[in-house]
């Protein structure tokens, strides 16, 4: 990973990107717009911890698609940490180490709503709370009502109110409300897709797509 000099507001958004599509890219961008982030930080998960079963692409497969979608945007960086350390990371350990990369930059963690609701399962949760602000997409079906009464009390006591940025929100509301592109892409969706040969009417870049289908990516064996 490089970094501009001035970085004083880091997004980091990690996932399993299998494959990396517009849902991934334009809700993250009205993210860092929204909250006034520098730059966000993809870091593609070797063995996702939070997956039932794993990524249908390589490791290998879903970081060269990463780069081939990131290709061009300033405000988006990549990091190899988790794919070329190998096996688990949770996501308190990419936390730590993008921290002591970058001493001078907050590192803000962006997920999904539907993340959110399950936080409180993840190792070191407190650790993220008390060191980190959270960003939060809302992913559909959202509404901002259920996922507040959804998650851990310890969780719902740091939402802020709609609207607030990172230079608005009152003290000790640390999880912000994200916003969202009208984008509703799924990567399974996408999979099957593909897998179908259907029509995937633009939802990757082109770039990801050719690279889709000159590798034979998600195809039945």
């Amino acid at each position: 990973m490089s970094a501009p000099t001035t970085l004083r507001r880091l997004g980091l958004y990690g996932g399993s990107f299998d494959p990396v599509h517009r849902g991934h890219l334009e809700p993250v961008e009205e993210a860092r717009r929204l909250l006034g982030l520098d730059r966000i930080l993809f870091v593609p998960a070797c063995a996702p911890p939070h997956k039932s079963t794993g990524p249908s692409a390589s490791p290998y497969h879903r970081f060269a698609m990463a780069a081939l979608a990131l290709q061009g945007r300033e405000h988006f960086l990549l990091s190899d940490y988790e794919v070329s350390r190998g096996g688990t990371t949770f996501t308190v350990e990419t936390l730590r180490h993008i921290r002591a990369l970058t001493p001078e930059a907050e590192i803000v963690l962006v997920i999904g709503s539907d993340v959110l609701v399950s936080l409180d399962t993840w190792r070191a949760w407190r650790e993220i709370l008390e060191a980190h602000r959270i960003a939060v997409l809302h992913r559909e079906p959202f509404d901002r009502e259920r996922t507040r009464e959804a998650v851990a009390p310890e969780i719902a006591s740091r939402l802020a109110p709609p609207g607030a940025t990172l230079g608005t929100a009152p003290e000790g509301a640390t999880i912000l409300w994200a916003g969202n592109a009208p984008v509703t892409i799924s990567s399974t969706w996408l999979r099957r897709a593909i897998s179908g040969g259907e029509d995937l009417k633009g939802s990757l870049p082109p770039s990801v797509e050719a690279y889709v289908l000159r590798q034979r990516l998600y195809l039945a064996p």
